[in-house]
């Protein structure tokens, strides 16, 4: 493999960088999870929080916006690559040969222009003259005989990882005066748009609200969630029933047919003489989504311990087979807390396996060949 997966998403060349590809959120969420000195430190002290440092300190100095931003982004490079220590670094020429080409694709893609050699010394400087100050502050033995004075007031504190992260994105925008156009999720812009409101007061909240027309949006957002229900139900019948001509047999007779999602009174889905399954079309992104878990388990266990004398085989369709197949053989989820609000929990006949199997991948090992799953994706 040549390549790395960042935060968003992109498939990274480190090697062979491409400016496309290169996202102030990938920098900005990997360098707030990396430390310095390779955690050689009294307490986490990312390099997010160091770059930060430098950008504010530049400031201070009265240096221009270019080297701002210049301090801000001088250690991008290490969000693909991580980092050496510095003694060993010196011994790897292709390294760092990799890194300043990385680093100058960084820089060409967010500085107006390249750094001059007075403005590469300043950068430089702001750098060592920073890091003395956290050797000071975070190492456990005295590195440096004498401090350079600083202009600014860094913060070495510990802080949360998101708080870091959102303070770089915001000085990126801050200093750069361009708007954040890369791909966010909600959750990130959520959590962007917080870190903007601190100390903020209602004029603010009025201008941002009017500028950014929220009225409409939430009116838009209002209206689209009072469809989704419907939406829900929709999948699900036509989902059904694109699957069915694709599964079932010439000869195979449907006994009964479910499409509306939710309790419609019928044990599954579907029914025939050869088979019982039931229908899942939601994509887990994201599989400790602890409702989708707890539904899905129902469905396995009700499949699981359905007793046909007919001898039809039993199914799950999806389209995340392989998150719920990982989710049921690995899960610790107390089988108590999954069913705690499904109606099953209440069923005499399902007592004793609650006492019997503790957690949900204990049942699965037992029953895992009782229900196939079946991925849906490349079927419909």
């Amino acid at each position: 493999m040549e390549h790395i997966t960042t935060f968003t998403g992109e498939d990274f060349t480190p090697i062979t960088p491409s400016a496309n590809q290169i996202h102030i959120v990938d920098i900005a969420h990997a360098l707030s999870l990396m430390c310095r000195a390779n955690g050689h430190i009294v307490r986490f002290y990312p390099v997010a929080q160091h770059s930060i440092n430098c950008a504010n300190e530049a400031k201070e100095r009265g240096y221009s916006d270019k080297v701002q931003l210049a301090c801000l982004l001088h250690d991008a490079s290490e969000a693909y690559l991580s980092d050496i220590t510095k003694p060993i670094k010196k011994h790897f020429p292709k390294y760092m040969d990799v890194e300043k080409h990385l680093q100058e694709t960084i820089f060409s893609k967010y500085l107006s222009s390249p750094l001059s050699d007075c403005e590469t010394e300043q950068v430089e400087k702001v750098d060592e003259d920073l890091l003395k100050h956290e050797f000071k502050v975070l190492m456990k033995k005295k590195v440096f005989d004498c401090l350079p004075v600083l202009k600014s007031n860094p913060s070495f504190e510990l802080a949360s990882f998101l708080d870091i992260e959102n303070e770089y994105i915001r000085l990126y925008t801050q200093i750069s005066k361009q708007p954040l156009t890369e791909s966010l999720g909600l959750t990130e812009k959520i959590a962007f748009i917080e870190s903007e409101f601190q100390d903020k007061n209602k004029s603010y909240v009025l201008d941002f609200v009017g500028s950014h027309n929220i009225s409409a949006l939430f009116t838009e957002k209002h209206f689209i969630k009072s469809l989704s229900a419907q939406v829900d139900v929709a999948i699900h019948a036509y989902g059904i029933l694109l699957a069915l001509s694709k599964i079932l047999g010439d000869d195979e007779r449907i006994e009964y047919l479910s499409l509306g999602a939710g309790n419609t009174g019928k044990p599954f889905d579907v029914s025939t003489l050869k088979r019982v399954a039931e229908f899942k079309f939601a994509q887990w992104a994201d599989s400790r989504n602890a409702i989708r878990q707890n539904s899905i388990f129902k469905d396995f266990l009700e499949l699981a311990l359905y007793n046909d004398s007919g001898g039809r085989k039993k199914y799950i369709y999806c389209y995340s087979a392989a998150a719920i197949i990982k989710f049921l053989s690995s899960s610790n989820r107390n089988l108590e807390s999954v069913l705690s609000r499904n109606s099953i929990r209440k069923r005499e006949k399902y007592s004793g396996y609650q006492l019997k199997y503790r957690v949900v991948k204990d049942f699965y090992v037992d029953f895992k060949n009782e229900v196939e799953i079946v991925e849906l994706a490349g079927l419909i």
